[in-house]
């Protein structure tokens, strides 16, 4: 197939040539590449999708110029200092807040420090009176119009569509929060969602919007219908992706064979998930963004489905003596798996890559018995900002037992710290979610992504899910109640705390810990997914798996020692003499995810934490 490659930036001299001898149309890629985010500022009319005209009237550019055209055209068609600071809109920011430059030090070439947030020439709120009069040359609702219309132009007059928003909240103080809240959509007739498109109130903080189908033979009588703080998964019933919005994208269209079932005999509940990203911890900010979905009474020949697959765990290093080469990380849906989650022939209709800021480019592709069947994406120019939607008018078709694989290519950073796998756009992701039919009502788990080189599927597939990993029982020792894994937490606790608090690495502690360094749920990838299953709990947890790493001077990746509370093992250098250290130091992760090796593992951390940690008592 056909890969769209990414447009190479213009030098200086070239884009002074083209401002001498052509007009200022600020559509034109060589001065696009001369503003900080110019090719993603967004479209207020339709959020999610990109006003490529920035400096003009018309979205599409070649028009006359808007108030911000103006004032690029007056500093000599540059991004300066003045320019940055300038509120050419009125709307109360500076051009660079909008752009993604509030601090104006972006140049040409380099990363801005954040997405575009707004329109530097449309004056916002739109509904505000004096935005209204500031833009009289603006009208919205022909630009919606014509938007849905070219971008899903199968939906027809059976059509309805239903606004889901999250009624309006506050953003919590925090980096990245997730809220959700559930829909009943009451249909007397079955529907198919043929297409959604986005409703983003502030997009200051909106990372994504996704939407999941509830599991009908599931009562949610006792759950909330208002907003609620969630997980990546809005509720245990509630684990369909049937929607998905992330910023660039202007929203989806189904296939025209394909939609996805609601009503009487589909979902009848679906829950709204918006994740915020709250990167200036502002505290005064309300939000109510959604999804509006289209459903058609004509129903299509196909019930569609959604899979997620992808790596859970990243570690970007910073670039170090002249080193700044791409990391690449990998991910498998083997054939085993596939085998049972796959059980009749699907068909791939649209594939959609993600990763954040520091992602370069991702495939998804097919194998057999190791040998590639077919490329679903290949994005070697990738931009977050503006997502690259593969949409197949002949489906891909997937049999039982093939291996889904998704590569990830990363740029690192001259920052002093890796860069983790994580929710917010300073960390990093790498998945692929793909679109198909006909749906696989018998998949309970509908994603099989990987943690390092261990499958998702290896834990959820009833087949495979007391299935030792590396040697591990690890469905054992995520039993907090299991005896074992209780008498050796508790004597870590015992022995290496000074009636409760203090951290001491004595000979008795490390003889507590010497059980947990050595057990093989504690080592290696298994060990690495161990510790991430517990990275959430509270800080009892933390402190025990600190005292296991601590008193070990066992050093673990980066990326293992991050946790909420602080990181792993940072008063090793008070208990562990250099040798020590150096002798267990395990390797950094490299390029693949079978390279990210985690050497003694300390997950000690584990598991058996949950619950646990409420039997724990000084002894």
């Amino acid at each position: 197939m056909d890969f769209r490659k990414g447009h190479k930036k213009m030098s200086q001299l070239i884009a002074l040539m083209v401002a001498i001898f052509l007009p200022a149309v600020l559509s034109y890629r060589e001065f696009l590449s001369l503003l900080p985010n110019g090719q993603n500022v967004p479209d207020p009319c339709n959020p999610g999708t990109v006003w490529e005209g920035v400096g003009h009237l018309v979205k599409e550019g070649k028009s006359k110029r808007n108030a911000f055209g103006k004032d690029f055209h007056k500093y000599g068609k540059m991004w300066s200092k003045e320019l940055c600071r300038k509120d050419s809109d009125g709307d109360g920011k500076t051009n660079g807040f909008e752009l993604g430059d509030p601090d104006c030090t972006w140049t040409p070439g380099s990363l801005p420090k954040g997405p575009s947030l707004s329109h530097p020439g449309i004056c916002e709120p739109l509904e505000s009176e004096q935005c209204k009069t500031v833009n009289s040359w603006l009208n919205c609702n022909i630009a919606a119009n014509y938007e849905m219309g070219q971008f899903c132009p199968h939906i027809n007059n059976k059509t309805i569509t239903r606004d889901l928003r999250l009624s309006p909240t506050l953003v919590p103080e925090k980096e990245t929060t997730y809220y959700c809240q559930l829909f009943d959509l009451r249909l007397t007739s079955d529907h198919h969602m043929v297409a959604t498109q986005p409703l983003i109130t502030t997009k200051l903080v909106v990372h994504h919007v996704l939407l999941f189908g509830c599991n009908p033979r599931e009562s949610l009588e006792n759950v909330t219908r208002s907003p609620y703080l969630c997980d990546m998964v809005p509720h245990t019933h509630c684990n369909s992706l049937i929607g998905a919005w992330t910023i660039g994208s202007p929203g989806e269209c189904a296939h025209p064979e394909m939609g996805f079932r609601i009503g009487p005999n589909g979902y009848k509940t679906v829950a709204l998930q918006v994740h915020w990203n709250n990167a200036h911890l502002n505290s005064s900010i309300t939000d109510n963004s959604g999804l509006r979905i289209y459903l058609t009474s004509a129903l299509r020949k196909h019930d569609a489905g959604m899979l997620v697959i992808g790596q859970n765990f990243l570690q970007i290093d910073p670039a170090q003596d002249g080193d700044d080469s791409d990391l690449e990380f990998s991910s498998s849906c083997p054939e085993r798996c596939t085998q049972v989650m796959i059980y009749k022939p699907i068909y791939i209709t649209s594939a959609v890559n993600h990763m954040h800021y520091l992602g370069k480019g991702q495939n998804i592709t097919i194998y057999k018995n190791n040998t590639l069947l077919k490329v679903v994406t290949d994005q070697e120019n990738y931009k977050y900002d503006d997502p690259l939607i593969y949409n197949f008018q002949n489906p891909i078709q997937v049999n039982p037992g093939d291996e889904l694989r998704t590569t990830c290519i990363f740029r690192r950073t001259f920052s002093p710290s890796p860069v983790c796998w994580g929710d917010a756009t300073s960390d990093e992701m790498c998945f692929g979610f793909i679109t198909y039919f006909p749906l696989l009502t018998k998949l309970s788990h509908p994603w099989c992504t990987s943690h390092r080189s261990i499958p998702s599927c290896d834990r959820h597939l009833p087949g495979l899910k007391t299935t030792p990993i590396e040697g591990c029982n690890w469905w054992e020792f995520r039993n907090s109640s299991h005896p074992n894994t209780q008498r050796m937490f508790q004597g870590v606790y015992r022995e290496c705390f000074t009636k409760g608090h203090n951290l001491t690495c004595t000979d008795r502690c490390k003889k507590a810990v010497s059980p947990i360094v050595n057990h093989p749920c504690f080592k290696g990838h298994i060990g690495s997914y161990m510790l991430e299953k517990f990275r959430s709990e509270n800080e009892l947890v933390f402190n025990i798996i600190d005292a296991v790493v601590t008193c070990s001077c066992v050093n673990l990746p980066y990326c293992d020692r991050k946790f909420p509370s602080g990181e792993l093992g940072l008063r090793q250098s008070q208990f562990c003499n250099t040798f020590a250290l150096s002798s267990l130091q395990t390797s950094t992760p490299g390029s693949t995810s079978s390279q990210l090796a985690s050497p003694s593992c300390i997950i000690f951390t584990c598991l058996v934490l949950v619950g646990f940690y409420f039997k724990l008592k000084p002894l």
